[in-house]
C-alpha cells in the first residue's frame, strides 16, 4: 500500500473542496437554467391562448359583420331596384349608352394609368368604368358626369374611401381633352 503524507494529504482534502465547490456551483446554475426553461415555458402558453383568444375575437368579430351586412341586405335590395328603374329610363342598352357618351363631353374621374393591357377584366358594357388608350399607358376611368363638378363630388368620395390619387378627366368623341376652368 502506497504511503500518503500530510502534505499530500491536504493537498487531496484542498483538490476534494474544490471540486465540492464547483459541483455546488453548477448545481446552482442548472437550476437557475430549470426555473428559466420554466418561465420561458409560461411565456409560451400565454402567447399560444393569447393568440387563440385573439382568433377567437376575429372570428367573432367576423361573425357580427356578417350580421351587419344581413340588416343592410335590404338597403341593398332597395338600391337594386332602384337601379333597375334608371336603367329602363336610359333605355336600357349599353351600346346605346356608350354611343350617346362618344358624342357628349363627358367628365370622369381617372383612378389609374397602366401600361399592362389585361390589367384589369371588365365588360364593355358597363359603361361606368372603362379603359381609355394613352400613348403607351391605358388610362382607367370611373363614372360619367355631364359636369365637372358632380364629378369632382365623386372624387371626393372616393378621396374619403382611400383613393388619395384620383382626378377628374374630361373626354369629348371619345378623346381625351383639357379641362376648360373658365367656364
Amino acid at each position: 500500500m502506497p504511503f500518503i503524507d500530510d502534505e499530500q494529504l491536504a493537498a487531496l482534502y484542498k483538490e476534494v473542496d474544490q471540486e465540492k465547490k464547483a459541483s455546488a456551483f453548477f448545481q446552482d446554475l442548472h437550476q437557475k437554467n430549470k426555473q428559466r426553461l420554466s418561465r420561458l415555458k409560461l411565456y409560451q402558453y400565454s402567447a399560444i391562448i393569447s393568440f387563440v383568444l385573439f382568433l377567437a375575437s376575429l372570428v367573432y368579430f367576423l361573425s357580427s359583420a356578417d350580421a351587419a351586412e344581413v340588416v343592410t341586405d335590404t338597403t341593398l335590395t332597395e338600391r337594386i331596384a332602384q337601379l333597375e328603374r334608371e336603367n329602363q329610363l336610359l333605355g336600357g342598352e349599353a351600346e346605346d349608352l356608350q354611343e350617346q357618351l362618344k358624342t357628349e363631353k363627358v367628365f370622369t374621374v381617372q383612378i389609374m394609368a397602366s401600361s399592362n393591357d389585361d390589367i384589369l377584366l371588365f365588360s364593355e358594357n358597363f359603361v361606368n368604368f372603362r379603359a381609355h388608350p394613352l400613348k403607351e399607358f391605358n388610362a382607367y376611368s370611373l363614372g360619367n358626369f355631364s359636369t365637372e363638378e358632380e364629378a369632382e363630388a365623386f372624387r371626393q368620395e372616393l378621396i374619403a374611401l382611400g383613393l388619395p390619387d384620383v382626378w377628374v378627366t374630361a373626354y369629348q368623341n371619345g378623346k381625351r381633352i383639357l379641362i376648360d376652368r373658365d367656364e
